[in-house]
């Protein structure tokens, strides 16, 4: 696996390696002093993030927000909406109808299957 004169796989000596290896460790050694340690700044070419509105202000852009999208909704006629109030009234007639006549035919059936068994 490894050639002859302490080379790795990636071509590296075996001091390489060590000094690699020192250099990423957390420990200090006797070199490093306190002026070493790395100092901690912020994402390069980021600027900071700008302050966050108040709640009242949030909540006055939220609901003049709301005053312009209820602006650009077109709302139906009067015609329309009594068309649409048939559609409903029929639809749900047809589901009642549906709902309780499937309800009779599985209570009768269970009714059926219940005298089988006692």
């Amino acid at each position: 696996m490894f050639a002859a004169g302490g080379m790795s796989r990636q071509g590296r000596t075996d001091e390489k390696m060590a000094k690699a290896n020192a250099a990423d460790s957390p420990l200090k050694t006797d070199k490093q002093t306190k002026s070493d340690k790395p100092v901690k700044t912020g994402k390069p070419g980021k600027a900071p993030a700008p302050a966050k509105p108040s709640v009242f202000a949030r909540l006055g852009s939220y609901f003049k927000d709301v005053r312009a999208e209820m602006k650009r909704v077109v709302w139906p006629s009067r015609a329309e909406v009594r068309s649409m109030w048939v559609v409903v009234i029929v639809a749900l007639l047809f589901f009642i109808a549906y709902i309780a006549l499937t309800d009779t035919i599985v209570v009768y059936l269970l009714g059926l299957v219940g005298k089988i068994g006692g």
